[in-house]
């Protein structure tokens, strides 16, 4: 979570304006800090504060939504928005149709009202739309990455997604082709950035669209290896496993590196000041509050930097 990268094809007149704001920034910050200070904030969030200057923030990330409703749920996805995130993290994987559905796990047991357990490739849209899912009391369907997607520009104007490609070597292809086609669809190229653990799914994907956000999702539970191919717009990897070589490795090779830290803000905010892009957590709310407390006022004449990177404060 690639300078050209991140600024993307934007058609919208809301995204046209934005893009101007960032351009405004970074031209700013070239006269102010340097190119070395440019290279670390390309993909954190920027914002004028309320005295006409600029703030540089991490990116805070809810992951699978907000936890005020059910994972993956578009519900999840709107409460993300609502409660001040930059992005919703999902899981995308298709179904027996070849579409692409927002759930994390290959079966559906965990979450299936009725505890049915089959895998969801063997269920046909029709038929997961009309599973009963239940979470935190509430009950809800399997959204489309169509539908998550809607929710996302029905929350505001600026939530973004973030996609973690769930397939394997073999079905690779299929899957990002059937999500690039959602995403184009939808005109939402500008507020999406997608991530796989499997370096196949980033290829084809990287082959499809090169001037996407796209990341690698390393050192899962039972990996201990940690690397990213060299091409990576981004990396996400769990905060326990966060080090300063590590962060410092990133930044060697211009990649934002995004901590995921479920709710455990503590180590959140130690990956942030270990200098780590931002921050993937349940609530919404926390991880936009904990992305406050460290974000860098940008005034003319001032700003600070320390290899490369923004001095949180």
């Amino acid at each position: 979570m690639a300078g050209s990268e991140c600024v993307a094809q934007l058609t919208s007149r809301a995204n046209r304006r934005w893009m101007t704001r960032i351009l405004i920034l970074v031209l700013s910050l070239a006269l102010v800090l340097g190119v070395g200070m440019l290279s670390a904030v390309r993909t954190r969030r920027k914002e004028q504060d309320e005295v006409g200057g600029w703030q540089v923030k991490p990116l805070s990330i809810a992951h699978r939504g907000d936890d005020s409703a059910p994972e993956n749920s578009t519900h999840a996805i709107a409460n993300a928005g609502a409660n001040g995130a930059d992005y919703a993290e999902v899981d995308v994987r298709l179904d027996a149709d070849g579409v692409p559905v927002v759930f994390h796990d290959r079966m559906t047991g965990r979450l299936a009202a009725g505890g049915r357990n089959v895998p969801v490739d063997s269920l046909s849209t029709h038929e997961l739309q009309h599973m009963h899912m239940r979470q935190n009391g509430e009950n809800f369907h399997v959204p489309t990455l169509d539908e998550a997607i809607m929710a996302a520009q029905h929350a505001n104007d600026h939530l973004g997604l973030l996609l973690d490609l769930k397939t394997g070597s073999a079905g690779a292809g299929r899957l990002t082709h059937a999500v690039s086609d959602v995403i184009e669809r939808r005109d939402f190229a500008g507020r999406v950035m997608v991530m796989a653990v499997n370096d196949d799914a980033i290829t084809a994907m990287r082959a499809l669209h090169p001037d996407w956000q796209i990341g690698k999702c390393v050192s899962p539970a039972g990996h201990p290896e940690v690397g990213w191919p060299r091409d990576a717009s981004f990396v996400v990897m769990r905060g326990d496993r966060m080090d300063e070589a590590i962060v410092s490795r990133a930044n060697r090779d211009n990649v934002p590196i995004y901590a995921g830290v479920s709710a455990n803000y503590r180590e959140g905010s130690r990956c942030l000041k270990m200098g780590a892009d931002g921050v993937l957590g349940s609530s919404a709310r926390s991880v936009h509050e904990l992305a406050d407390r460290f974000a860098l006022a940008v005034h003319d004449g001032e700003g600070g930097s320390e290899a490369g990177r923004p001095v949180w404060r």
